[in-house]
């Protein structure tokens, strides 16, 4: 995938088993292409990584970066091998409304146009010296998952709206106009959208919190992928590093092995019949350029304090 490692992920020392298993798996022949070769790996990073979190060896950037960093870049590599296509984490790129949107996994990697935007989000912490207030068993999976799938559903609509202002701007026909369900107009409109999750939930309540949530967001999206992970026996009050386990349960239509098979499909077809790419001269709208310079974005991530 071409992007920018970020700085936590690249050289922060509790993230050193992230990328081990990154180095490991671009190492590894015949390549992973579907999540379940990948997935009990990713439990046995997360339980090292947790493991340095709950001792306080693991700094903000650490939490709130560096692990959402790793689970994009797995999930990218696997979609790359199942599809045979080369995915991008892009920036400032124009919606309808707002001209700076970042997305995490895109095809293509260059253009004005996306035609698959796949969004990852990794939730869930145990407690840790920086977070003393928090509950012996850590934050609730779903604790910030509403507000995560608030942010992909704007940006979802923002992107579909202002696909059909692209078009226009180049000199084609238009999009379909909205008109009846706006779910029915978002499946048929670029670009296809995914949401995935990876999520460390805490009891039964919690992980049927995070379940009815992305039901819920399957209205806006084209597709929602969860992954569901479990401390097994936990004590808080036990020395021994995390274990944990796949929550059982997951709906069938949710569960992110299938959802990313889907996707690697659907990006066969994208990459097949490719059209030539669109040459938009201008794609800011009046709005845009009234005042949407401020990449709010940005802005929210930089002073986010929800992982604590």
């Amino acid at each position: 995938m071409a992007k920018a490692v970020g700085q936590a992920l690249a050289t922060g020392p509790a993230c050193a088993p992230f990328r081990e298993h990154l180095n490991d798996i671009r190492q590894q022949d015949p390549p992973p292409t579907h999540w379940d070769a990948v997935s009990d790996r990713f439990l046995r990073s997360m339980e090292v990584f947790d493991a340095s979190v709950i001792a306080g060896n693991a700094t903000e950037g650490e939490r709130q970066n560096g692990k959402g960093d790793y689970f994009n870049d797995l999930l990218a590599y696997v979609l790359e091998q199942a599809s045979d296509t080369v995915l991008s984490k892009r920036s400032g790129v124009a919606g309808l409304i707002f001209p700076n949107h970042s997305l995490d996994v895109t095809y293509p990697a260059v253009g004005e146009i996306i035609e698959v935007l796949v969004e990852a989000k990794m939730m869930g912490t145990p407690k840790h010296p920086g977070n003393p207030k928090a509950k012996p068993e850590g934050r609730l999976g779903s604790a910030d998952m509403l507000k995560r799938c608030k942010e992909a559903g704007f940006k979802t609509i923002d992107l579909k709206a202002g696909f059909g202002y692209k078009l226009t701007q180049a000199g084609l026909a238009d999009q379909e106009a909205i008109a009846g369900s706006l779910t029915d107009w978002l499946r048929k409109v670029k670009p296809s959208s995914y949401l995935v999750f990876a999520v460390r939930v805490t009891n039964p309540h919690d992980f049927q919190a995070v379940i009815a949530t992305a039901t819920a967001m399957t209205q806006v999206m084209d597709r929602v992928g969860v992954y569901a992970y479990r401390p097994v026996k936990f004590s808080p009050d036990s020395l021994s590093p995390p274990r944990y386990e796949e929550c059982p349960g997951t709906p069938q239509n949710l569960r992110l092995s299938i959802v990313l098979y889907e996707i690697s499909q659907k990006l066969r077809i994208a990459a097949s019949s490719a059209p030539p790419p669109i040459e938009v001269t201008q794609v800011l709208t009046p709005a845009q350029k009234a005042g949407g310079v401020l990449d709010l974005e940005e802005w929210d991530e930089s002073v986010d304090d929800s992982e604590e």
